[in-house]
C-alpha cells in the first residue's frame, strides 16, 4: 500500500452538537499527537476566511511532531476567488503561522497548484531514501589512485 489519507470528521464544518464536536476534535488531536506511521498533515484552508481559531489551535497541537520532521502542509483552497495581491498576501502571513510546514495556494477550478500538490503527496508517500555509504575496501582502490599517504601506487 502506498498511502492512506484519511479524512478528518468534525474538524471544519459538520452538522452536528457542540458536545460531538468536541468529542471528535479530541480523538482527532490524539491521532494526531501519538500516531507513530503518521508521515504528513495536510490543512485545507479557505484563504477568504484566513486561518480559524481551531486552525491555529491546531498548529500549536501539531508543532513538535513538525519540529521533530512530520510534514505539514496548508492548502489555500478556492485561490480563484482571490486576485494576485490578495493571493501573495495571505500567502505570507500564513507561512508566518505554518510553524516550518509548507503552504500552497489551491484552485480546482483554475488547475492552481493541483500538480504542485500531487507532486508533494507523492513525495512524502515516497520517500528517497539517502544510499548508505560503505567505506572503501582494499579491493575498491585502483592501482593508480593515490593511497592515504598521498603517494601513487604502481605495480
Amino acid at each position: 500500500m502506498d498511502a492512506v489519507l484519511a479524512d478528518l470528521p468534525g474538524y471544519g464544518y459538520a452538522a452536528v452538537s457542540r458536545s460531538d464536536k468536541v468529542r471528535w476534535q479530541q480523538v482527532m488531536v490524539n491521532y494526531l499527537v501519538s500516531r507513530p506511521g503518521l508521515t504528513g498533515i495536510v490543512l485545507l484552508c479557505d484563504p477568504r476566511l484566513g486561518l480559524t481559531e481551531l486552525d491555529e489551535a491546531l498548529l500549536e497541537v501539531v508543532r513538535p511532531r513538525v519540529e521533530e520532521g512530520l510534514k505539514f502542509l496548508i492548502v489555500l483552497t478556492k485561490a480563484d476567488k482571490l486576485t494576485r495581491a490578495e493571493q501573495a498576501k495571505v500567502l505570507s502571513i500564513t507561512r508566518l503561522h505554518a510553524g516550518g510546514g509548507e503552504v500552497k495556494m489551491f484552485s480546482a477550478l483554475k488547475k492552481q497548484g493541483v500538480d504542485e500538490v500531487a507532486q508533494l503527496l507523492w513525495q512524502w508517500a515516497h520517500p528517497v531514501k539517502p544510499l548508505a555509504e560503505e567505506p572503501p575496501t582494499a579491493d575498491s582502490v585502483s592501482p593508480n589512485q593515490p593511497s592515504s599517504t598521498g603517494e601513487s601506487e604502481s605495480n
